[in-house]
């Protein structure tokens, strides 16, 4: 049985070579609250009962230093820019005994919090991440996903 994870880690890989190689991120804080949805996707038909079946996970990840007042901007920044990079589009994020394989789809940041010199002390990063539809990824997650809400179909 493989390690289990305390801290939540983000792994933004190489979605054309599809290798291990990628930049990893342990989230500072745990995620509060993980949003799953799945529904009909735009893609083109797979098999009979998972057309288009498109999973996506949502998070908002915390990078929050102000009991120490130290900045949160060059964390942020050096994430958004692993973000940023056009072939690291596939994003793995692995807590525990989670472990969600898709492309990055949307994201968002946002510095709630500064210091009375100005600097950052608190930033929220919200991320979409959608099943990778040319893999047996997405089929896996909708069969996982239909078993754990009991979906019939």
């Amino acid at each position: 049985m493989p390690e289990l994870i305390e801290k939540a880690c983000i792994q933004f890989m190489d979605n054309v070579a599809d290798s291990g190689d990628g930049t990893m991120f342990q989230v500072p804080f745990n995620p509060a609250q993980l949003y799953f949805e799945a529904g009909q996707g735009k893609e083109e038909r797979r098999e009979p009962g998972i057309r288009g079946m498109k999973v996506r996970l949502k998070m908002k990840l915390i990078f929050d230093k102000s009991l120490e007042m130290g900045s949160v901007q060059e964390e942020t920044e050096r994430f958004l820019e692993a973000a940023r990079d056009p072939l690291k589009r596939r994003v793995v994020f692995q807590w525990d005994e989670l472990c969600f394989d898709g492309l990055l789809e949307q994201m968002s940041a946002v510095y709630e919090m500064f210091a009375e010199d100005g600097k950052p002390v608190r930033a929220r990063i919200d991320l979409a991440i959608g099943s990778r539809s040319k893999s047996m990824v997405s089929q896996e997650w909708y069969r996982d996903y239909r078993d754990l809400f009991s979906i019939k179909g």
